[in-house]
């Protein structure tokens, strides 16, 4: 993954939480840190504390609130799921829930990653 995009938003219960992609391409990796959270039902916006929202950021969240993540049907209900997956794991479960669920979350990322991946490729390769 690049570093084209700033911002994702994550699913959670009632809206999201807009997260600002900061890329370190020495490290190869890239880190997420929260911006706002949304309620979608309202409109309120509930800024990081220290955060001054930019014009960017404001007229993102907007956009987010009519359009959502952008995707239908499957795609949208898969990307809504894996929001939840986060949210659950870092705000509701359990240390031993985490225990009992980490590995089996973990193995289906990496399997969810290698189809987008090798599917990425096809398409690239059918493209040529």
């Amino acid at each position: 993954m690049g570093g084209g995009r700033e911002y994702y938003f994550r699913p959670r219960p009632g809206g999201a939480m807009m997260l600002r992609i900061v890329y370190d391409a020495r490290l190869r990796r890239s880190e997420m840190h929260r911006v706002a959270g949304i309620n979608a039902k309202t409109g309120d916006i509930d800024v990081t504390s220290g955060h001054e929202l930019t014009e960017t950021e404001r007229a993102l969240i907007d956009a987010w609130l009519v359009r959502g993540n952008g995707l239908d049907g499957d795609a949208a209900k898969a990307a809504e799921q894996i929001g939840h997956i986060a949210h659950w794991a870092q705000f509701r479960a359990s240390p031993a829930e985490l225990d009992a669920a980490t590995e089996e979350l973990l193995l289906a990322m990496q399997d969810l990653r290698e189809v987008l991946v090798r599917k990425a490729a096809q398409r690239a390769r059918e493209s040529d």
